[in-house]
C-alpha cells in the first residue's frame, strides 16, 4: 500500500499534478483575456490525468494553450457578451417588475434566469470540448448545449460542484488553492467519460485533433482524439 508503486503514492502524485495544474491555470489567467485559453489547457491536461495519460503537466498545458488560443479567446468573448446581456436583462426586468411591471415581466425575468443557468452549464462543456475536439467555435458551443442537455445528471453534478466550490471560495479566498484543482478534477473525471462515448465513434485517426458531431448518434460521429 505504501510502496512507491502503490495506490497511496499514485494518489498523492495525481493530487500534486492537479495542484500544479491549478497553479498554472491561475497564473496564465491573470491577463484576463487568456482565461479561455487557460481553461482549455487545464481541461486538456486534466482529462488526460484522470485517464493516466499525461506525465508532463506543464508541457501538455503549454501545448493546448498555444494550439487553442485563438478559438478559446473568441469563445470567451462570446460567452462574456452573452452573460452581460442576460444579466442586464435580469436587472431591467427586476426593476420593471418592482415598478408594477406585471406578471409577464416577472415571467420573462425567470425565463432569462433560466437562460443564464443553461449558459452556465454550456460553459462547463465548451472549453473542455474545445480542448478535445476539432470544430468551429459556434459548433462547439452548439454541441456543448446538446451535451449538457443530453447528460443532465452529470451536468447537475458539475454545476453544483463547480459553482458551489467557487461561491465557497469567494467567502474563504485561500480555499482556491484546493478548490480550483478539485473543480478541474471533478469536471475532468466526468467529462472524460462523456467524451469517450463519442471518441469511440472515431473513423479516421489523426495525429492530434479530433472532429466530432455529438448532436448525432455516437455511431455517426466522426472524431479523432487530440
Amino acid at each position: 500500500m505504501f510502496s512507491i508503486e502503490g495506490k497511496f503514492f499514485r494518489a498523492l502524485t495525481k493530487a500534486g499534478d492537479f495542484l500544479i495544474l491549478g497553479f498554472f491555470g491561475v497564473l496564465f489567467s491573470l491577463p484576463i483575456v487568456t482565461i479561455g485559453a487557460s481553461l482549455t489547457a487545464m481541461f486538456y491536461v486534466g482529462m488526460k490525468l484522470v485517464r493516466d495519460e499525461e506525465s508532463y503537466v506543464f508541457r501538455g498545458f503549454i501545448k493546448s494553450f498555444k494550439q487553442n488560443f485563438k478559438q478559446s479567446f473568441i469563445m470567451e468573448l462570446i460567452i462574456v457578451v452573452l452573460t452581460a446581456l442576460l444579466i442586464t436583462d435580469v436587472r431591467i426586468c427586476y426593476t420593471w417588475a418592482n415598478n408594477d411591471g406585471g406578471l409577464p415581466i416577472r415571467l420573462f425575468m425567470f425565463a432569462v434566469i433560466g437562460m443564464l443557468l443553461v449558459l452556465s452549464a454550456v460553459v462547463l462543456y465548451a472549453f473542455p470540448m474545445l480542448s478535445k475536439f476539432d470544430n468551429s467555435v459556434i459548433r462547439t458551443l452548439k454541441n456543448s448545449l446538446i451535451l449538457c442537455m443530453h447528460h443532465l445528471p452529470q451536468t447537475f453534478i458539475m454545476l453544483f460542484a463547480t459553482y458551489g466550490l467557487i461561491i465557497f471560495s469567494i467567502n474563504f479566498f485561500t480555499a482556491f488553492i484546493v478548490t480550483i484543482p478539485l473543480i478541474v478534477y471533478i469536471d475532468s473525471y466526468i467529462l472524460a467519460r462523456i467524451f469517450l462515448i463519442y471518441a469511440k465513434a472515431s473513423v479516421q485517426p489523426q495525429e492530434d485533433k479530433e472532429e466530432e458531431t455529438p448532436e448525432g448518434s455516437a455511431e455517426d460521429a466522426e472524431q479523432q482524439d487530440k
